[in-house]
């Protein structure tokens, strides 16, 4: 009786072991579960370029970012993140129907961020990824004031090999009054303010006084006098590719944004000028485009003329220099 209990409690242990050890067989060659840890995007704002507000493109920074930050007073809630970031923000430039809506950094000369991105990183023409920042002349206003002439300069590489386009690779469109009439503003904002300006002009400036019979049109002085500004405004009228039909007085505060372009081929150095107006107060942000037209005879600089065998009808223009007087 004794050893039938005996085999009794032996078979029930070995039955036990037995259906311990099924159990790990069974785990070891079930398929393994991996857990996929998501990791968040890093904060990329060319990524978000015209894809919505402010706050929201800037969703992505970590809260603790903000911690301890020393902020300009009065700067607007949704540039705090990006300051955040990067202090050498200077404001935000959008224009609206086209790509650009970006950030605009600003150093002490106008060298570094024709190479730097937003988050300080050296870039290349020919990496795959946006060369250099949008950047506001080192000359103005980078504290929460307008200059007279708030000036931004960026590239335009990309869209081939690659490359990706550049933020002002958009004002290209601008050569074209079609384009103009559906997208007339701009849209600035300081560190401390918000601002629209109406396209007034878009014209074309060679950067070598060599290239135009000796005289460089320095249209990126920023702080020019209102009498001053009478010989940049006659100027202005000289070069735009076609009339806008938007005002441009001497007492009127201007944005400029300019780009490298290549239609004179890459042996002349020339610049795409994107010209806007402060909209006037009490002013509405409509134009009349029946008011439109077209400058068949735009003023193109002295190697254009040369190189077709024509006359510069603008030969004998008085050339206007910049002064704040």
């Amino acid at each position: 009786m004794k050893s039938n209990k005996i085999f009794i409690v032996l078979s029930c242990v070995l039955a036990a072991a037995a259906l311990v050890f099924a159990a790990l067989t069974a785990v070891n060659f079930m398929p393994r579960q991996v857990t996929v840890i998501e990791r968040e995007v890093p904060f990329r704002l060319e990524e978000g370029a015209g894809t919505g507000k402010l706050a929201e493109k800037l969703s992505s920074i970590v809260p603790n970012n903000m911690k301890g930050v020393k902020y300009p007073e009065g700067i607007l809630p949704s540039l705090k993140q990006a300051y955040a970031v990067n202090k050498s923000l200077a404001g935000w430039l959008s224009i609206p129907g086209t790509e650009v809506d970006t950030a605009v950094l600003q150093s002490d000369d106008n060298d570094r961020y024709l190479y730097y991105d937003f988050y300080e990183t050296r870039t290349w023409e020919t990496s795959g990824r946006l060369y250099g920042s949008l950047f506001l002349d080192y000359r103005c206003d980078g504290t929460g004031g307008l200059s007279k002439n708030m000036v931004i300069h960026g590239h335009t590489t990309g869209k081939a090999d690659n490359i990706p386009k550049q933020a002002f690779r958009s004002l290209y469109d601008y050569r074209n009054p079609d384009h103009f009439k559906k997208n007339p503003l701009i849209k600035y904002s300081t560190l401390t303010g918000e601002y629209t300006y109406k396209i007034c002009a878009v014209f074309y400036s060679a950067v070598n006084p060599a290239d135009d019979a000796g005289y460089f049109f320095n249209y990126i002085y920023p702080d020019m006098s209102d009498r001053n500004m009478v010989g940049y405004i006659a100027q202005v009228k000289e070069r735009a590719l076609y009339d806008t039909g938007v005002s441009l007085e001497p007492t009127d505060k201007v944005i400029t944004l300019s780009t490298c372009i290549y239609d004179l081929g890459k042996s002349v150095d020339t610049r795409l000028v994107v010209l806007g107006r402060l909209l006037h107060e009490g002013e509405d942000e409509s134009i009349d485009t029946s008011l439109v037209k077209n400058n068949p005879d735009y003023r193109r600089p002295q190697v254009w003329y040369t190189r077709n065998g024509k006359t510069n009808p603008y030969a004998n223009s008085t050339r206007w220099e910049p002064s704040a007087e």
